[in-house]
């Protein structure tokens, strides 16, 4: 996808943002009822604000919130995870550690003959197109770990080789909400009733055989009465306009944010798109993802310009260590990545670039400083604080 592309699609979702508080949780054929922006979203070919911007501009902040509120459901969960990384490494350290036996036992029910038939629907739908609605999402989970008593962490990993739109920390964050490990005293269970309610009769009626085995689901294990991590404070990154006095600075695009600012694209000597394929392996990620990665990557460089590279690597340190010193710049400048593959990736990026006697700096967009600090505890918390700190969301609201 090209972010013309992500923006076209936007302004045709614009007409049905209107039922979407609705119909958001209805998953019909096609998806009709929901934007799928969240590929473009989750590599920020648009920007969350965007996206918020469209639906403000066309109605009154009231007959939107809904739409807006999930736009930023994403932005709560990164934040969450900035502030407590600890639960990322152990996710990480988790599946490192996973027994061969679960990994056969979910290999089993990914057979396509779980048992369970719309389960087998999701799980194929997934694999296809690299998409499930939300609603399935929270359905699949559930099933995975409450009816097929599967490690939430191995669900959680399919996903992410997955998803096109693959966030670690939503899609982590979210596996270990419905397993009852992230909110003290709440789990989620797929019920039949519920799925009866939202499902689409054509893909319902089609796929009944053992949906009895959700008329009474159990819990796999009581949901956990411990409060979450503790929120650690989030230092500071420089907003990037101390770091521009040399002739010398470059900018480092990686999939976390494929949207430059103009003043830093305009101050940058050169830009390099990375393609970090040694990330996609170690994680795991199906073609399918990789290639959705590497063409908005490749759309990104394009719409920059000549002075933008575009580089596919299986040794992302090495390559841009090369590409620094070829260009002679004595700093990269980069946004900082979120929790994740990437963050993962820094202390060996910084060290490739240090030997060239190259300086790594990272920065953050000013509306990510706006919200990174505001989740400390469970969403609507953020909201309220969202809508007060958040110029673009505090100005919309007191106009409506």
């Amino acid at each position: 996808m090209t972010r013309d592309e992500a923006l076209k699609q936007l302004e045709e979702f614009v007409p049905r943002m209107i039922d979407y508080a609705e119909d958001r949780n209805r998953v019909v054929a096609g998806h009709t009822n929901v934007s799928r922006l969240s590929p473009a979203i989750r590599h920020r070919l648009i920007s969350e604000d965007e996206v918020t911007s469209a639906a403000l501009e066309n109605y009154s902040f009231s007959k939107v919130e809904k739409f807006v509120q999930e736009v930023y459901w994403r932005s709560y969960w990164k934040s969450w995870l900035e502030m407590r990384p600890e639960v990322w490494s152990a996710y990480r350290k988790d599946l490192a550690e996973m027994n061969s036996g679960a990994s056969r036992a979910a290999e089993k029910v990914l057979s396509g003959q779980s048992g369970i038939e719309i389960f087998d629907y999701f799980a194929s739908e997934l694999i296809t197109t690299g998409y499930l609605h939300n609603h399935a999402r929270m359905w699949f989970a559930a099933i995975w770990v409450h009816e097929f008593k599967l490690p939430w962490q191995l669900g959680a990993n399919l996903f992410q080789q997955h998803l096109l739109d693959g966030d670690p920390a939503s899609n982590t964050l979210s596996w270990r909400w419905v397993a009852g490990l992230h909110t003290a005293g709440k789990n989620y269970l797929a019920r039949a009733s519920n799925l009866e309610q939202y499902l689409a009769p054509e893909i319902l009626n089609s796929h009944l055989g053992g949906l009895e085995r959700l008329s009474h689901p159990k819990a796999a294990f009581p949901p956990t009465h411990e409060s979450a991590p503790s929120p650690n404070p989030v230092a500071e990154v420089e907003s990037g306009d101390s770091l521009f006095d040399a002739a010398s600075a470059g900018l480092w695009l990686h999939e976390d944010d494929l949207n430059p600012e103009p003043e830093i694209l305009e101050r940058s000597v050169r830009v390099a798109v990375i393609t970090s394929l040694d990330l996609h392996h170690s994680h795991g990620y199906a073609s399918m993802r990789r290639e959705w990665i590497m063409e908005a990557a490749k759309s990104t460089a394009e719409q920059i310009g000549p002075k933008a590279e575009m580089i596919v690597s299986n040794d992302t340190a090495l390559a841009l260590a090369d590409w620094a010193e070829s260009h002679g710049l004595s700093t990269v400048i980069a946004y900082q990545p979120w929790v994740g593959p990437i963050r993962d990736k820094l202390p060996e990026l910084k060290e490739s670039l240090r030997t060239r006697g190259i300086a790594l700096c990272l920065v953050r967009k000013p509306s990510d400083q706006v919200w990174i600090s505001l989740a400390t505890a469970g969403f609507f918390g953020f909201w309220k604080k969202l809508l007060k700190k958040h110029p673009l969301l505090r100005e919309m609201r007191e106009t409506a």
